[in-house]
């Protein structure tokens, strides 16, 4: 037999008086080894792992089975998808489908699918799906689990925020194709809340197109009139320049005085040559003499008026050359605006057959159609994701407890 807890035989070689050291030393050995916290005793008992497993992950994962299982009623999801297109963008030999499908860099697609999906995620389709109550209706169908289904004695703001959870919308970034995926309690009312959807988005389309082509035509209106006034007011200028210089056309009148200048000037030279001639029979006193000098002053005189009425570089008279000025300028105006006008008119009546024809359209590829199985909720994975979060944080609080524990224990 042995010799109790507190005995035990010297080791081979050990001196046989010092047996009482070696037992007292072997018992403070087995004392230290005991205050060693070893990890299956900072969790505390087993009974208590187990029972606070049962209460914080199979407690939540029974649950949601027996209510995925048993009590939370199918829901049926109804799928569309569309796209915004322009009717720039159909060509004549294009199919609608093969264009719809072709792959479009991100910067080509512009912002309309954005701003439909925005749309869709608004309280105003909300406030536009729930005009007659409709939308309510659906939600709280009497068929459904007290847990799924929305009260209809709710705000606005509640409806809107069920909603979020009840649709679906995406937004392709390459083709700009939009996926909007609705969800019911039964088939029938997936398929006319799909279609209810629809038309929401058709009219606020064509609102968006009908204010744009509006501005557009406003816009063009503006600036035809703009146009017009610039193109009278130029108008005005000139016949004010007509009226100042006393003349229609000015170069008629300077081809005139030109004409008469070189006349003025020949018969100045021809007198002149007279006049030379005379000289070698007559003396330069002589009376005929006399007359032709009395002739060539006069006709220097005209030289010299006719040449200050073409060109004057003084600016109190005035001159051909300043009326040229003057009327080019105003020509030059007139001129502009009336091109400027040419393409207001252009754009106006542009813009008025724009605004009489639908320009953008909801390309809708694949039409919703009626469910047949269910596809909400997903039970096995609604109870897998609460068994992994119960599990994960029962884990945490558990090794949040140990942590403390082994604190106390080496304090």
């Amino acid at each position: 037999m042995s010799d109790g807890p507190l005995q035990s035989k010297p080791a081979a070689g050990h001196p046989t008086g010092s047996t009482g050291a070696y037992a007292v030393e072997h018992f403070a050995l087995r004392e230290d080894l005991r205050r060693v916290s070893v990890p299956i005793d900072q969790f505390g008992s087993w009974r208590r792992q187990i029972l606070s497993f049962v209460l914080c992950v199979l407690g939540p994962m029974l649950c949601a089975s027996l209510y995925y299982g048993l009590i939370a009623s199918n829901q049926y999801a109804a799928e569309f998808r569309f796209s915004v297109r322009s009717a720039a963008e159909l060509g004549g030999e294009e199919d609608l489908v093969a264009l719809l499908t072709r792959g479009r860099g991100a910067h080509d697609i512009g912002s309309l699918p954005y701003v439909v999906a925005n749309y869709l995620r608004s309280r105003n389709v909300v406030r536009e799906l729930d005009r007659n109550g409709a939308l309510r209706t659906m939600f709280s169908n009497d068929g459904a689990d007290w847990l799924s289904r929305f009260d209809r004695t709710e705000s606005e703001d509640a409806l809107w925020t069920y909603w979020q959870g009840m649709a679906t919308i995406n937004v392709d970034r390459v083709s700009g194709l939009v996926l909007v995926r609705v969800r019911a309690f039964t088939p029938e009312d997936a398929l006319a809340l799909a279609k209810d959807v629809v038309r929401a988005t058709e009219a606020m389309i064509d609102s968006l197109a009908t204010r744009a082509r509006r501005d557009a035509l406003y816009s063009a209106e503006e600036e035809l009139e703009r146009a017009g006034l610039r193109y009278s007011d130029a108008l005005r200028a000139l016949r004010d320049v007509q009226n100042q210089e006393g003349t229609i056309d000015p170069q008629r009148t300077i081809d005139a005085a030109a004409t008469t200048l070189l006349g003025v000037l020949r018969e100045k030279l021809a007198l002149e040559r007279q006049r030379d001639a005379n000289l070698k029979v007559v003396s330069a006193t002589a009376p005929q003499q006399q007359v032709l000098s009395n002739q060539i002053r006069a006709l220097e005189s005209q030289t010299t008026a006719l040449t200050e009425a073409l060109t004057n570089k003084r600016e109190d008279v005035k001159s051909a050359a300043r009326s040229i000025e003057r009327f080019e300028e105003g020509e030059l105006e007139r001129r502009f605006s009336e091109r400027l006008l040419e393409v207001a008119q252009a754009g106006y009546e542009r813009a008025r057959l724009e605004s009489e024809r639908q320009h953008v359209y909801l390309a809708l590829f694949v039409e919703p159609k009626k469910p047949e199985t269910a596809e909400y909720p997903r039970r096995l994975r609604s109870i897998a994701f609460v068994g992994t979060c119960a599990f994960g944080l029962w884990s945490v609080v558990m090794l949040t407890i140990a942590g403390v524990r082994d604190h106390r224990s080496e304090s």
